[in-house]
Order: structure tokens, then sequence, then C-alpha cells
């Protein structure tokens, strides 16, 4: 099957999503925009109405396209693990294993990551408004897992043990470009890179939250 052409909005997304990642967007013109995917310069408006509303449908694009639902479905059903301190670290487990697919693995355009360090850098009303529904619920499912991980956990602890694990990916994301300057560092698409990150993050809340080590990350263990 041959790829589905994109229409001009897409087309327009995309444009537009490189070029704020990488010039922000007061530096990205509407001329510019048009002239990245070649389209109309009057099509920003016709589909968008303005350059600052063409932004917001970036980011909520963005946002959709590396939304992680793991979290969601395994406080679902945690009746079927969260009774087995072995089956609550592999839910850890299964919770950074999907972030890293998401972020790490190249199934997405570098330059999302670029914008989501915008966002978070930049941040207004609108785009906290975005972040509200498409961001939030996932780490609200996140707090919940870990809370079923050690029960007795207060909410405030699992916010906590919430941020670390997030802020631990996010590190890899948002300061990979300095950490290349240093000699014998490994890009974020090293799939090795990548399993060597799934195995220490899944490891460091394991033994934080006190659960048994699942066989496949013990020392010595084969590649899960």
């Amino acid at each position: 099957m041959e790829p589905k052409t994109p229409t001009t909005r897409e087309a327009l997304i995309e444009a537009a999503g490189e070029l704020f990642a990488e010039h922000g967007a007061e530096g990205t013109s509407v001329r510019a925009i048009a002239a990245k995917c070649q389209a109309n310069i009057a099509s920003v408006n016709y589909y968008f109405g303005s350059k600052e509303n063409l932004y917001l449908v970036v980011i909520r694009y963005v946002l959709e396209q590396t939304r992680c639902y793991r979290a969601a479905a395994l406080l679902k059903n945690q009746h079927e693990w969260a009774h087995d301190p072995k089956k609550c670290g592999e839910a850890v487990y299964q919770i950074v294993e999907e972030h890293i697919q998401q972020y790490f693995t190249g199934i997405h355009p570098r330059w999302y990551g670029r914008i989501f360090m915008r966002i978070l850098l930049q941040p207004t009303p609108a785009i906290w408004e975005i972040m509200e529904e498409l961001i939030m619920p996932n780490f609200d499912c996140l707090r919940g897992v870990l809370r079923c991980c050690h029960p007795g956990m207060s909410e405030e602890e699992a916010e906590m043990w919430a941020d670390s694990l997030i802020g631990q990916l996010t590190h890899y994301i948002f300061a990979e470009d300095f950490l290349l300057i240093i000699p014998g560092r490994r890009k974020l698409t090293d799939s090795a890179y990548q399993k060597d990150i799934l195995r220490h993050v899944s490891r460091t809340i394991i033994r934080g939250l006190e659960l048994p080590m699942p066989e496949f990350l013990m020392e010595g263990a084969a590649d899960a």
C-alpha cells in the first residue's frame, strides 16, 4: 500500500512543528511555514485562523501522538497484579518501557522532543489547559499505580516517585545534545542504549519501592 499523501492541513502542522521546535513561535513566520510545505501563505489563516492557533494545534498534535496509556490500563486491572509484589515490579517495568518506546525509539520525529522542551520552558495558560487534558491523566494514573505497588504510600510520596520516574527519562531527552559533547556517549537512537536506560530506570524505581526485582532485570540476565 502506498503511503498516504498528507493533506494541506497535515502538511502545515508538520512544517510548523519543525520550525516552532527550532525557532519558537515568535521566531517563525507564516511565510516560512507555508514555504516549507509549499502551501499558499493564506492557508495558515484558512485552516487555523492565526499562527498562534496553529502553534496550539501543533502542541495538541504532539501531545496526542506521544500519549502513554499503560498506567491507565494497569490501574483499571489492578486486581490482576497489585496483590503480587513481583507483578508490581513488572508493572513498573512496563510503564518505563512504554515511555521509552514513545520518546526514544524514533517512532516520532526528533522535533517532538524539542518542542516539548519549549512547552516546559515557555508555558502559557492555553498550553497548560492542553497539558492538563492530555498529560495529567497519565501522570495521575502513574501515581495510582505506584501507590498500588507500595500500599500505605501517601499521595505526596507517590507524586515524588512519579516525578523521579519521569524526571530520569526526560533527562536523557533534554540533555542529549550536551551529553553527546562528552567523548564516548551514545545516542538515544542506539537500541542497546535504550535497553540499558530501560533496565537502569526500572531497577532504580523497583529498588526504591522495595519490590522484588523481576528475574529478567537481575544482574547477568539476558535482555528482556
